[in-house]
């Protein structure tokens, strides 16, 4: 057996990304010829626009480097043009090309923004539950982490005054995720702005994390570095829209001082995003069919979703949950039936073939609860899937 030594102490704070786990053992199971019906997958079922994808493909065929060589490291200028001119379209919002940086993904905007503002002995609140791909990081780099408790009973409401209290003079920033992974909700526009007058009475980030800003059934996405431009940081990705999550793209806007120190960190790891998705998303973005896609693709997914709502009240009458106004998922408490959700979601795929995620890996509270994805799979294996879900849930009580 191989000896480990003399690695960095802080690698232990990563750990294999909890879905990637669920994946594994879905993997195993399709290799022994099981039938999985995926309600675990964080990613988009529809594909990006045919006609963007036939302008690419021309692109494609010429005898040409642009596609393959090196970009700067911020990112082309068509293309941050273009998120420019679409933050303004779809937000109001003023943001200066200069002030946008194209990373690798959602999760590279995380990692370089957070390797950007902390140091060891900060703390950063989270929500509860939220998205749990932060904690490792915060982690990682030295930082504790404080969480606001969020109730299924309010919609997942912020609680300002209760914020408040958790607020120290080593409170680095607040990580907000709108809408939200995996509750589906979204922040109000007046919790935004007391947000971001709280941020700048005690001098703290807000890092708003809107990877789902353009998925909204009910309602409407609260930018909140419109209020605060000077103390938000906001973190943006393209796997969900258009729809690109192989090819790695995304990106971060907020203050210059900030912007370019993330783009010297995202510089480090992956030297300059991948230039193909900077291209085809360039062209998406400031395409006729940009408008028309999004409103397409919320259609299919806000069905998908009253579907699997009505299917869950039909097949779990005792479980909790709250509609989500956006995102991909609905975050189902299960204590009516379950303990564990970490076993439970292991049961339920041996047994009953359907993959689910833990409610524990988002939340220190909802230990009982599970995350399902509605847009995956199609209509009629959603619904079957969560027939699944039922059974599972029904036979791990009676065990």
């Amino acid at each position: 057996m191989g000896i480990v030594r003399n690695l960095s102490d802080r690698i232990s704070a990563l750990r294999e990304s909890p879905t990637r786990r669920i994946d594994a053992i879905r993997e195993r199971l399709r290799r022994e010829n099981r039938d999985i019906i995926v309600l675990s997958a964080g990613q988009p079922s529809i594909p990006p626009p045919p006609e963007i994808r036939a302008i690419m493909a021309e692109e494609l065929a010429k005898e040409s480097m642009d596609l393959y060589a090196y970009t700067p490291s911020q990112g082309i200028v068509e293309l941050r043009e273009a998120v420019s001119e679409d933050l303004k379209r779809l937000g109001s919002l003023d943001v200066k090309p200069d002030d946008i940086v194209i990373v690798a993904g959602g999760q590279e905007a995380m990692f370089a923004t957070l390797m950007t503002i902390l140091n060891p002995g900060d703390e950063v609140i989270l929500m509860d539950p939220t998205y749990f791909g932060y904690k490792p990081l915060i982690e990682y780099f030295g930082a504790r982490i404080k969480r606001l408790r969020l109730s299924m009973d309010d919609g997942f409401r912020i609680n300002v005054e209760a914020l408040k209290e958790l607020i120290s003079s080593r409170t680095k920033a607040i990580i907000l995720v709108s809408p939200d992974n995996p509750t589906g909700s979204i922040i109000s526009e007046d919790v935004a702005k007391a947000l971001v007058d709280l941020a700048r009475d005690k001098d703290f980030w807000i890092i708003s994390d809107e990877a789902y800003r353009t998925l909204i059934y009910e309602g409407s996405h609260v930018y909140l570095y419109k209020y605060a431009p000077e103390y938000v940081i906001s973190l943006n990705t393209f796997s969900k829209d258009p729809g690109i999550p192989g090819w790695r793209l995304g990106f971060v806007y907020g203050p210059r001082e900030i912007t370019s120190r993330i783009k010297l960190a995202a510089e480090e790891m992956t030297y300059c995003p991948p230039s193909f998705a900077q291209r085809f998303v360039a062209t998406y973005l400031r395409s006729e069919v940009r408008l028309k896609h999004i409103k397409y693709v919320v259609e299919q997914y806000r069905a998908k979703r009253d579907t699997a709502v009505e299917a869950i009240r039909r097949n779990l009458p005792e479980a909790r949950f709250v509609v989500p106004k956006g995102s991909m998922f609905i975050f189902v408490d299960l204590s009516k039936y379950i303990d564990d959700s970490d076993k439970f979601a292991e049961f339920a795929m041996e047994k009953y073939s359907v993959a689910l995620v833990p409610g524990s890996y988002f939340s220190e509270q909802y230990k009982a609860a599970v995350r399902v994805s509605f847009v995956w799979e199609r209509t009629d294996r959603l619904v079957e899937g969560i027939r699944r879900l039922a059974e599972a849930a029904k036979a791990y009580k009676a065990s």
